[in-house]
């Protein structure tokens, strides 16, 4: 078996450069001719899995966070060869997106299971909005995209020049907390298949693939990533304590049934804003889209090894 692995060497800063040196050396006890391909910037890492899809492997491995594998799933997904099989070593920030599947930690055992586990089609979803200047854009993504408090909070953590003196959870955590001090409720329309669930103000709305976000965050507990539709999450807080209140659930999955929260599935989810300019959107844990936008699901577009 032909393997590329994908990696961002900056991805879980010290954490993950500890955690990167045995993960290789059992990947390379057990696959000899193991390639690896290190991304130089942001947004890097989808010019490589387009490339590396289109070239003579059997299979890519990302190594890195929830980023890193969205970017190499839309570069598989933009590539002449979207079945390209997936497999993840969990190295970042977040690693929400691998929370669904169970993975092993010990190094060698990361090893067995992708040398053993069977192929399997996953969905994924697609992204379409408009630019400045009105010409169409499309973005894949492999878990979550959420707008309102859980975009601005990714803003921060991503923030260019920012001490990366945390990571993980906790990093997570201190930038809600910081966030959530500054709150003031968002104001924009959500429609799921076309039918109108909610208008006006609002603190977050979760797109959801995958069942966790925000470095361990359980919000939408019933997403399955190969049921062939969002899981839908709308959060309508006003108020700061209420929403520190909120979001503290979100680990156990305590905040199901409360009477602010609902919970919607569907195959297409749009979202306009009335302002523009106070409409703070993730990807997975990035933000490389801007303003009003629909999402669909895919139904088993990805292929992967888990």
């Amino acid at each position: 078996m032909k393997i590329a692995v994908v990696r961002n060497p900056i991805a879980g800063g010290r954490v993950g450069q500890k955690q990167w040196a045995p993960l290789v050396a059992a990947l390379r006890t057990r696959f000899p001719d193991l390639e690896i391909h290190e991304s130089r910037s942001s947004g890097d890492a989808r010019r490589l899995a387009r490339e590396l899809a289109a070239g003579p492997y059997d299979l890519l491995i990302v190594a890195g966070g929830d980023g890193t594998i969205s970017d190499v799933v839309d570069g598989v997904l933009t590539s002449s060869r979207s079945h390209m099989p997936l497999a993840f070593l969990p190295i970042g920030t977040g690693c929400d997106f691998v929370r669904n599947f169970h993975l092993p930690t010990d190094p060698q055992a990361v090893a067995e299971h992708i040398a053993n586990a069977p192929l399997r089609k996953i969905d994924a979803g697609l992204l379409i909005s408009r630019d400045a200047a009105g010409a169409e854009q499309r973005r894949h993504f492999a878990n979550i995209t959420s707008v309102g408090i859980s975009g601005e909070i990714v803003h921060t953590v991503n923030a260019p020049g920012r001490a990366r003196i945390l990571n993980g959870p906790l990093r997570f955590l201190v930038h809600s907390a910081l966030a959530i001090l500054r709150y003031r409720p968002y104001d924009f329309e959500v429609l799921i298949d076309g039918m109108r669930v909610h208008q006006g103000r609002l603190a977050l709305v979760a797109i959801a693939n995958g069942a966790w976000f925000g470095g361990g965050m359980h919000i939408t507990p019933q997403a399955d990533v190969a049921d062939g539709s969002f899981d839908v999450a709308v959060m309508r807080e006003e108020k700061v304590l209420g929403l520190l209140n909120l979001l503290g659930r979100l680990h156990k999955a305590g905040h199901v049934g409360h009477p602010l929260l609902s919970f919607h599935k569907g195959l297409k989810v749009e979202i306009r804003p009335v302002d523009p300019a106070r409409f703070p959107i993730e990807v997975d844990g990035e933000a490389p889209i801007r303003g009003g936008f629909v999402a669909e699901i895919l139904p088993g577009a990805l292929t992967i090894r888990t």
